[in-house]
């Protein structure tokens, strides 16, 4: 590695433990690496034991699984209990390697609490982490909140001080809700611009999925390490079917290494974790086919990519729209090209049916077909067809056939980002949730004749309906009724809010019963 590369992740690593650590102010990634000055301090000695922090993951009615990456070989340990009180050490490991702690003997209580600490081999000193806790699965009948973060697109905020600012702000706003989990709804770490880009020395290959999820892990560590959240797969996060030769020229393998990267910096559910299972097809990369390159590092089933959890009354099903749409093609032209994949439509079928919860949401980057125009709204017949748009486009492509799904089997709720907005939309008894961006959203955008034909014009209507204010979805479950309110958090940088709110208010709120 050379010497920019590696003072680059020195600087990744520090800035990654002070946005944790809630020591000190925004981690600086768009700056020159060079100005001392811009670079953010960080507790003595922790940003050179960690490559990340500790994150949450996998949050079952037992408990959950805590990941993190030393940076050289770190001794570990794991402090957990029922209250703060009662820590006892569970886990005492050497390691420099990515570490997956399962805690799992919390069986019948509501939560638990934990602290790490940790220290170099051979060192007397131990850097140690502030006491969080972490809720369990709530049981039928017991109410809970959870919170739906959309559409970051740190790949581009973080040179962008007020944009990178926004994405703190929401997640400083989530951490403080308190929610039982988070859910990324897609395009948070955007390994797909650096491509298109060409970024100025920047290389188009693997080690840029590596750098995209790294710096992304870092910068939202705070919210890892006190919410357990779980990862909608985006059109930005570089995994489409149609990126597995992403230039189609045979040297840029956008998938592959996406997927490496992903798996290594963030946990979703295994198919083992919840018993509504998940992806789990036996898929291997082929070592004769560069574009999928070999089961290496994560590259082979189960890809983490579509999978199922029940939490109180609400089963949640994930879904994954890009990997199985024209695979190792071009992008979909047309919205019938999207698709889900028999294997992933068959389970999530059987999954929806086999439930008995009250509400049952499916969670998905975008609709399965959307819209006819590119992802501007200014181009109809575009060669790449975005899969804009909620409800209005309900029974277009094999969108027509998860609607048909749904309402078989009683799921109540579609729940999307993609387009950048907050929108109630609703067809056939099926409520669609477009749930907000915490960091802005272009007026010109909005106004396109694309946009406008999927969510109406947000100067002629009812505004409410159609949100543009920055901010985050918070979901509140119980047994007889389901609440979707829209929490501002920070002020769009152009002025682009059409709700006259303060940060933190309710902007708009959407009830079931």
């Amino acid at each position: 590695m050379d010497e920019t590369n590696e003072s680059r992740r020195s600087f990744l690593r520090v800035a990654g433990v002070a946005a944790l650590s809630g020591l000190c102010g925004l981690p600086q990634f768009g700056c020159d690496e060079d100005d001392q000055s811009k670079r953010v301090p960080t507790p003595d000695g922790f940003g050179e034991l960690m490559e990340v922090r500790e994150g949450l993951f996998r949050p079952t009615a037992r408990g959950a699984t805590i990941h993190w990456i030393p940076n050289g070989v770190v001794e570990s340990q794991v402090l957990a209990g029922r209250s703060e009180s009662e820590l006892a050490v569970v886990y005492d490991q050497t390691s420099a390697d990515p570490v997956r702690v399962v805690l799992d003997q919390f069986d019948g209580m509501r939560e638990f609490h934990w602290q790490i600490r940790h220290r170099r081999k051979g060192q007397e000193k131990w850097q140690t982490t502030p006491t969080a806790r972490c809720r369990l699965a709530r049981r039928p009948g017991e109410t809970f909140t959870a919170a739906l973060f959309a559409d970051s697109h740190f790949d581009s905020a973080r040179n962008h001080p007020k944009t990178r600012e926004n994405i703190t702000l929401g997640a400083q706003a989530v951490i403080d809700d308190q929610p039982d989990f988070g859910v990324f709804i897609g395009d948070e770490v955007g390994i797909t611009v650096g491509y298109l880009r060409k970024e100025p020395g920047v290389r188009q290959d693997a080690s840029l999925a590596m750098t995209r999820w790294l710096e992304w892990r870092q910068f939202i560590g705070a919210l890892l390490a006190n919410v357990p959240t779980f990862f909608v797969l985006g059109n930005h996060e570089g995994e489409a079917g149609y990126y597995q030769d992403m230039n189609l020229k045979g040297d840029i393998f956008a998938q592959r290494w996406s997927t490496i990267a992903r798996k290594r910096y963030f946990l979703n559910p295994l198919p083992t974790t919840y018993p509504e299972g998940g992806e789990d097809e036996g898929w291997r990369g082929s070592a004769d086919r560069e574009s999928t390159g070999g089961a290496d590092e994560g590259n082979c089933s189960p890809l983490e990519n579509y999978f199922a959890w029940t939490w109180g009354d609400a089963l949640f099903a994930v879904i994954d729209v890009h990997r199985y749409t024209k695979a190792g093609r071009n992008t979909p032209r047309r919205p019938e090209d999207w698709s889900l994949g028999a294997p992933q439509r068959l389970w999530l079928e059987h999954v929806l049916g086999q439930s008995n919860a009250r509400w049952k949401f499916v969670l998905s980057h975008h609709v399965v077909g959307g819209s006819k125009w590119d992802s501007s709204g200014k181009q109809a017949q575009p060669a790449y067809a975005y899969g804009r748009g909620g409800a209005k486009y309900c029974r277009i492509g094999e969108q027509a056939m998860l609607t048909d799904i749904m309402k078989k089997h009683g799921a109540q709720f579609f729940v999307y980002g993609h387009d950048h907005i907050f929108a109630h939309q609703q067809a056939e008894g099926i409520h669609y949730i477009c749930c907000g961006r915490p960091t802005r959203v272009p007026n010109t955008w909005v106004t396109a004749p694309g946009f406008m034909e999927a969510y109406g014009d947000y100067r002629a209507r009812d505004p409410h309906a159609f949100i543009m204010d920055v901010g985050y979805t918070r979901l509140t479950v119980s047994p007889s009724e389901v609440v979707f309110e829209y929490i501002k958090t920070g002020m769009d940088p152009d002025g682009n809010e059409n709700i006259k709110a303060n940060v933190g208010d309710v902007v708009h709120r959407v009830a079931v019963s």
